[in-house]
């Protein structure tokens, strides 16, 4: 359980660092980088040309992905061939990206391209971490005070509806960066964190906290201070 907690930890300072892949091939140094919310996109699309069987994927995924390799090998090469890009000009380059996934598809084998594959699926899994770090409760507490918050029908919330207003405009308007930088500047997983794990002040009456559960005793606890997150985590928000 200890090795598998230091995993995780591990797993989401890499994230945070958007630490990339090296691999060679020949004397030719390549690196294999998280993908932003822009690659992602462009990614996706390729992902379901292949057809993965996730139960495979999840168990053992290096044998999964060899059997993509054999069965669909220029996909799964410029799959990498987009991961081992990072600069936007590039990956929005077809005449870079057909070179690079050539070069792969002409260079490495089946076993070498499975690894390579493997590798760029264990980048981070949002979910995972937000489990690990209690935001999937915090984010039930947050739905159940918001539900609070509107009974008396004082407010309307407009918007949200789509990646515009969830991530972008979020993001755009609380660090001041462009649409640029949030779609192709950032990777996809760090921009999620940020905005799971973005730090908010609710206030609540007496009636109010007790609706959610939270002690009279309690009398306001300012989510602004990182002091209180291990008490916030640690209520009952079932």
């Amino acid at each position: 359980m200890e090795e598998k907690r230091f995993n995780i930890e591990s797993d989401i300072a890499d994230a945070i660092m958007e630490r990339p892949i090296g691999f060679y091939i020949g004397d030719r140094h390549f690196f294999l980088h998280p993908p932003s919310l822009g690659k992602t996109y462009i990614l996706s699309r390729l992902v379901a040309e292949l057809g993965m069987n996730m139960d495979i994927l999840r168990t053992n995924p290096y044998l999964e992905a060899m059997r993509l390799c054999m069965a669909k090998k220029e996909t799964v090469s410029r799959i990498v061939a987009y991961h081992s890009l990072k600069r936007k000009k590039d990956i929005l380059d077809e005449h870079v990206v057909n070179m690079r996934a050539e070069l792969f598809s002409s260079n490495l084998d089946n076993k070498e391209l499975a690894k390579l594959f493997a590798a760029s699926a264990s980048f981070g899994d949002a979910g995972l971490f937000m489990k690990h770090l209690g935001l999937d409760r915090e984010k039930k507490l947050r739905d159940k005070v918001a539900k609070i918050k509107n009974k008396d029908g004082g407010s309307i919330v407009f918007g949200g509806l789509s990646t515009y207003g969830t991530l972008i405009d979020f993001a755009c308007q609380r660090y001041g960066w462009t649409m640029d930088y949030v779609v192709w500047g950032i990777s996809y997983l760090n921009l999620k964190m940020l905005i799971s794990d973005a730090i908010t002040s609710v206030y609540l009456s007496k009636e109010e906290r007790k609706k959610v559960h939270i002690p009279d005793d309690r009398t306001f606890i300012n989510a602004d201070d990182p002091r209180n997150m291990g008490k916030i985590r640690s209520m009952d928000w079932s």
